[in-house]
């Protein structure tokens, strides 16, 4: 491989502690030092070049896939991104995965279970701790679970929909404050009783999946994932099947989850945005984007390169793993002016440049669920706001850590409720 651009010198594991920890900061710091290519070293990820201005970006996003790869820089990381998936996968593999379960993500389905996904929120809100602060994003983790996995997975057995869930909240746990990332391909840090320990969590979540896909053999039919896949490809195994699921329906956890909290912190620490999302239409949708751009659910575009990439201020050379930071290009202030500064009426007003928001990612790996968060954010948090008014603890909006490959509140949305 040719050299690395330069970057940060401290050892790998002091780097990897202070970027989980205060991953905006340590992007600020080294880019003031080291320009807008620079390399982070980190002890799961290993060397990481850090793509941090919107001309990069675009360079990135638009490359030729087969020059950078998506699902390898995800499978890195994630120990659930299958070569197969639409995850995980990269070139035909990927494309392929993608069409096969791309119906049950269409703007038209899922509008038709906003009311659905908004009854569900209903019914767990009120439910939420009251009388003391509790943690916001464990309660909306488990929401979106259900509301995932019986509305848009199609697992409407709750014989099955149930065990799912508490499988899938086992699989995904991970202690710590910043999170202990999950042990994934190259992880040699976690390697051994800790990839051990995954595969244990792992085997019910597989269990159950084939035997939600094998039960829709028997009746097809339905526009959800599962109907959607079965109808697409029947002549698939079905343990082939769970392999394209698995990291469709973990990724389907934590990123709308990470996004619904913040949107509820900011309702809050705002009436004017409470409102504005009540209200829903262009006000609900301004508040939506200026939350995602300040507190992005996503930390990163990740790329995997496999021949040198030319952009702004330097070369990428081939195999590196690179990351187009997606809460430092929404601070960039020749794209969004006073970028500090929350304004949701900086959204249709000239004063936001489009290509440089990235919350949902870019080019053709955007994720697929962007129409599916929308769903979330106009049925679900409405509707939690109905039921009670949420106030968080601290004066300003928590920091923001690593967990994974997403920007989790420190303290998980630490909020007291009471009634609406």
């Amino acid at each position: 491989m040719s050299s690395l651009p330069p970057g940060p010198e401290l050892p790998p594991l002091v780097q990897t502690v202070a970027f989980h920890r205060e991953p905006l900061g340590v992007l600020r710091r080294a880019r003031a030092r080291h320009g807008p290519l620079f390399t982070l070293r980190l002890s799961v990820a290993g060397p990481t070049v850090v793509a941090a201005s919107a001309g990069a970006a675009s360079v990135l996003l638009e490359a030729d896939p087969d020059r950078a790869h998506a699902g390898e820089a995800r499978r890195r990381l994630l120990p659930m991104a299958s070569p197969r998936s639409s995850f995980g996968g990269d070139g035909e593999a990927h494309r392929a995965a993608r069409r096969r379960i791309a119906p049950a993500f269409e703007p038209d389905v899922l509008a038709r279970r906003q009311d659905a996904l908004a009854a569900l929120a209903a019914e767990h809100a009120p439910r939420w701790p009251r009388g003391r602060p509790f943690r916001v994003l464990p309660r909306v983790r488990t929401l979106i679970d259900d509301a995932f996995i019986r509305h848009v997975l199609g697992v409407d057995d709750e014989r099955l929909a149930g065990p799912l869930r508490t499988a899938l909240r086992r699989m995904l746990n991970s202690p710590g404050n910043p999170p202990v990332p999950l042990p994934g391909e190259g992880n040699d840090t976690l390697a051994g009783p800790a990839g051990a320990l995954f595969a244990w969590r792992k085997a019910p979540v597989e269990k159950l999946l084939a035997e939600a896909i094998d039960a829709r053999r028997a009746r097809p039919g339905g526009d959800d994932v599962i109907g959607a896949l079965v109808r697409s490809a029947p002549e698939l195994a079905t343990d082939a099947m769970v392999d394209e699921l698995l990291p469709v329906v973990m990724a389907a956890q934590e990123p709308p989850s990470v996004a619904v909290t913040w949107l509820l912190d900011r309702a809050g620490r705002s009436e004017d945005a409470r409102e504005a999302l009540l209200a829903g239409g262009d006000a609900a949708d301004r508040v939506v984007r200026e939350t995602l751009r300040l507190q992005p659910p996503a930390l990163a575009v990740l790329r995997r390169t496999t021949a040198p990439v030319e952009v702004p201020g330097g070369t990428i050379p081939a195999g590196s793993t690179t990351i187009v930071p997606i809460p430092l290009l929404h601070r960039d202030a020749s794209a969004f002016p006073d970028p500090e500064r929350f304004d949701p009426a900086r959204w249709g007003s000239g004063r936001a440049d489009e290509a440089a928001y990235l919350p949902f990612g870019g080019g053709a790996r955007r994720c697929i669920g962007l129409h599916l968060s929308q769903a979330y954010f106009a049925g679900v948090v409405p509707a939690v706001l109905r039921a009670v008014r949420l106030r968080p603890v601290g004066r300003g909006p928590e920091r923001m850590v690593v967990r994974a490959t997403t920007l989790v509140p420190q303290r998980s949305g630490l909020m007291t409720a009471e009634p609406a």
